[in-house]
C-alpha cells in the first residue's frame, strides 16, 4: 500500500509543477486545492497574471470545478490570517 502522506508546505518553491484541484471559479480566477501536501490556500489570478502566455490560455478555457491539472508555483505568500500561507499559481 502506498503512503498517503501529505507533503510538508516548505517543499513549495516557486516554478515547481503542482497538481491542483480546482474548487471553484471567481470572477478573477480559479482556487484550488493542492495534491500531495498539506492543506492551503491556493489560486490562479488569471486578470493579474494574465499576461502570461499559459495562463492566457488557460484562462481562454477555465477548468471546470473538480478538474485537476498541473499548474506552477508562483509565489508562496505568508497571510497574517488563516490561511496562514497562501500559493499563488501560474501555468506554463
Amino acid at each position: 500500500m502506498q503512503d498517503e502522506s501529505k507533503r510538508p508546505l516548505s517543499d513549495l518553491h516557486p516554478g515547481e509543477p503542482v497538481q491542483a484541484t480546482v474548487t471553484s471559479h471567481q470572477p478573477w480566477g480559479i482556487t484550488a486545492e493542492l495534491r500531495d501536501y498539506e492543506p492551503v490556500g491556493a489560486s490562479l489570478d488569471t486578470i493579474r497574471r494574465g499576461g502570461e502566455p499559459g495562463v492566457r490560455r488557460l484562462a481562454q478555457d477555465l477548468p471546470t470545478v473538480g478538474t485537476t491539472v498541473e499548474l506552477v508555483v508562483g509565489r508562496v505568500r505568508s497571510w497574517d490570517h488563516a490561511p496562514w500561507i497562501w500559493v499563488d499559481l501560474t501555468s506554463n
